[in-house]
């Protein structure tokens, strides 16, 4: 067994600097190889707003896109894809008032052996203003409302506020909220519907049921 193992060893040693030498030829070839076929691509990437602070809205207009450009293999990069990237604007620290925030290279998710070369704009400007929640009553619109409105002798909504979230101001111009407009079949008693809550004012959203159950009933 002994012999077995010296003998190998003395064939594996035999012309060691030649075999060291195409060892060290094949790995620069490789990496040179490798070195050429590195391509540099760039992309228009969507970005994604995430984790606006409770109580806090975004008042300003962001580009929602960024040049993302990217180095790697060109085997790797030949068939990717915008929608390949994830890319988020993070606002978890947001504060109040008007800020900068730097957009996270580090959290963009690319492929092993890709590499973020840069990423323009680096970071962008946002505005964050504090909200209120408040309750506000709710309103049926209704379809055709001037011409069948002597039929109706009662509209019942349930529930009959909804809870909105906005800026102060917005609250001004909006003392009501209204549902979606409802169409009635003619020639019946009464009228049920579910009808959803629209609001027209661009930060404010509805943070109960947006759903109201809407009961018409006419005239007999």
């Amino acid at each position: 067994m002994v012999y077995r193992i010296n003998k190998i060893l003395m064939a594996s040693g035999h012309n060691l600097p030649l075999k060291l030498l195409a060892l060290f030829l094949a790995v620069s070839a490789w990496w040179f190889v490798a070195k050429e076929n590195q391509v540099l691509v760039s992309f228009s990437v969507p970005i994604e707003i995430r984790n606006i602070p409770k109580g806090l809205t975004l008042t300003n207009k962001v580009d929602r896109q960024v040049e993302v450009r990217l180095q790697g293999p060109s085997y790797i990069l030949s068939g990717f894809k915008p929608s390949d990237i994830s890319m988020a604007l993070d606002l978890y620290n947001g504060k109040p008032g008007h800020q900068t925030v730097n957009f996270d290279i580090h959290a963009i998710k690319i492929p092993a052996g890709v590499k973020v070369q840069r990423v323009f704009p680096h970071a962008v400007d946002v505005v964050l203003e504090q909200t209120e929640r408040r309750s506000i009553p709710v309103s049926a619109r209704i379809k055709g409302l001037k011409l069948i409105q002597h039929k109706i002798s009662g509209v019942e909504i349930e529930p009959r506020e909804v809870e909105v979230e906005a800026l102060p101001e917005e609250f001004s111009r909006m003392p009501v909220a209204y549902t979606q407009e409802i169409e009635i079949e003619p020639g019946i008693a009464m009228f049920t519907t579910t009808a959803r809550v629209e609001l027209a004012e661009a930060h404010a959203k509805i943070t109960s049921d947006p759903n109201v159950r809407v009961t018409i009933r006419f005239h007999k």
